[in-house]
């Protein structure tokens, strides 16, 4: 008997639909998080030496690696020469000394969008700094809760006891279970014993430990990283998170025809791999999530979409950052629209599931090396200049920093205060009779219906209809202003669709 075989166009579609389209995330674990509005994914933003993530069942990945995704129920573990810091939406950052540990016992959203963060202290010398702009913190420690009242630095030892909390900024309170606990204001060290929660001292100086340094230097760096941004992050749902910073210190914005605020690193030339290095770690609710392993490589791999164009190259378009139900916008994997000539992303594992199928053994982590990064913290005065590009016979000019904290890093002027945005819910009206677009929790997940071009539908995006924000400078001093540009009216929100075919593309293929 003949079998009719595939005609070479049917393989080319399967080919295709298999090379350039990156699954965002599995639909039951997208609708378990709907359910539960309290799935939070915070970042792994500086790792050296040995680091450990373990949970209540054992050691998660033997190594943790920047970038790395961390999730309620974790705790990271450091050895000898290892020391690990994990930045959360607001900017806040937690940082872990050798041979210490922290466990993340609540990363949880309340149905407003608050977060709230409950740390552990579990052994060691830990450092905190909570700007209080995000949502609620605390740090639990024996019978103690610390709390930060105002923004704060402080340090936890529980090397022995009894254990101490040194407040180099702010205020915090103890919750000692008994008697209103205690505060503790800047330049005061609290002595607790770890047994006796009724018996503790307070004292009016702080001893200086050899770690404050590594402390301050890192404040320093994030402070160098985010002391002049771009406005593309103004629409998004979580402006204030350190993510973006990375993208104006290490890229380059560009208002793309059709296609909204599109990003690309700078210094790395046309022909460098997105996905040229990283990981593909196991999640139990996301199943495998990409790890990149470039410095920047938090937002673009897990909301938006990737776009490839001919002459400009490689370019990210956010989408869905800071909205949606993984996390506060936060995807496993984003989305790639077109691919260069021959071009094939790496392939993301098979998910293990439960019942009588064969399966591929569940690997931790999945090395992906497909090329050198060569991208390295460079300081402001030293990033290569911006260069203009083409695009549709066009000269695009690269979108200037305009945004300059007069105090940034953890604790310094968010981007809303020093930009002058006030960020609202919904589709609420802004000055001028701007809109602000509300996007949907589903970016992602399925292809968006009737859109298809070379066999397969790409996903759905949210377009940058309306054009971005404007800044304006104020005459008599202070904060910028914020002004929405001249907008349609829209008597809901923005459809999440891919770029409009109106504006052709330069790409290898052209989504709908």
């Amino acid at each position: 008997m003949r079998h009719l075989t595939s005609s070479p166009l049917k393989r080319w579609f399967k080919h295709h639909l298999a090379s350039c389209l990156l699954l965002t995330f599995a639909l039951a674990s997208f609708t378990y998080a709907q359910e539960n509005n309290n799935v939070r994914a915070v970042r792994i933003s500086d790792v050296e030496g040995t680091v450990q993530v373990v949970d209540d069942n054992g050691v998660v990945f033997d190594q943790a690696h920047i970038n790395m995704p961390v999730t309620q129920g974790m705790r990271l573990k450091t050895g000898g020469d290892g020391r690990v810091e994990i930045q959360f939406e607001d900017g806040s950052v937690a940082r872990i000394t050798p041979n210490s540990a922290i466990g993340f016992d609540q990363l949880q959203r309340t149905g407003e969008g608050d977060t709230v963060t409950q740390l552990q202290a579990v052994a060691g010398l830990t450092y905190y700094e909570f700007n209080n702009r995000g949502g609620k913190y605390s740090v639990r420690f024996g019978p103690y809760t610390v709390s930060a009242t105002k923004s704060s630095i402080f340090r936890v030892s529980v090397d022995q006891n009894p254990a101490q909390v040194a407040v180099m900024r702010g205020a915090v309170h103890i919750d000692t279970g008994n008697d209103g606990g205690v505060d503790v204001l800047t330049s005061q060290t609290a002595t607790l014993d770890l047994k006796d929660p009724a018996s503790y001292d307070l004292a009016q100086s702080i001893t200086a430990d050899s770690w404050d340094q590594w402390n301050s230097d890192r404040d320093q760096l994030l402070s160098q990283m985010g002391s002049r941004a771009t406005t593309a992050r103004a629409m998004s749902g979580s402006p204030d998170d350190p993510g973006w910073n990375d993208l104006d210190y290490y890229g380059n914005w560009y208002d793309m025809p059709g296609y909204g605020m599109g990003w690309t690193p700078s210094g790395l030339g046309v022909g460098w791999d997105p996905f040229g290095s990283g990981y593909w770690g196991y999640y139990p609710s996301y199943g495998y999530t990409w790890i990149s392993s470039y410095p920047w490589g938090w937002w673009p791999y897990h909301c938006g979409a990737w776009n490839w164009f001919n002459g400009p190259g490689w370019m990210w378009f956010p989408g869905n950052c800071g909205w949606g139900a993984f996390g506060n916008g936060w995807y496993p994997v984003t989305t790639v629209w077109n691919c260069p000539p021959g071009y094939i992303p790496p392939k993301r594992p098979l998910t293990p599931v439960h019942g009588p199928f064969r399966m591929p053994p569940q690997q931790a982590l999945v090395a992906v090396n497909r090329g050198p990064v060569n991208v390295q913290f460079r300081r402001p005065d030293s990033k290569p200049v911006a260069q203009p590009i083409e695009f549709n016979g066009k000269t695009l000019q690269p979108i200037e920093t305009s945004v300059h904290p007069r105090v940034s890093g953890p604790l310094g002027e968010s981007f809303s205060i020093a930009s002058g945005y006030v960020p609202l819910s919904g589709s609420e009206t802004l000055p001028n009779s701007g809109i602000r677009p509300s996007y949907p929790a589903g970016f992602g997940a399925l292809p968006s219906e009737g859109a298809s071009h070379n066999g397969y539908a790409p996903p759905a995006m949210p377009r940058n209809t309306i054009a971005p924000p404007v800044y304006h400078s104020n005459p008599g001093g202070g904060a910028p202003h914020y002004s929405a540009p001249s907008a349609p009216s829209f008597s809901s929100a923005p459809h999440m669709s891919a770029p409009s075919s109106s504006a052709p593309s330069s790409g290898g293929s052209h989504p709908h």
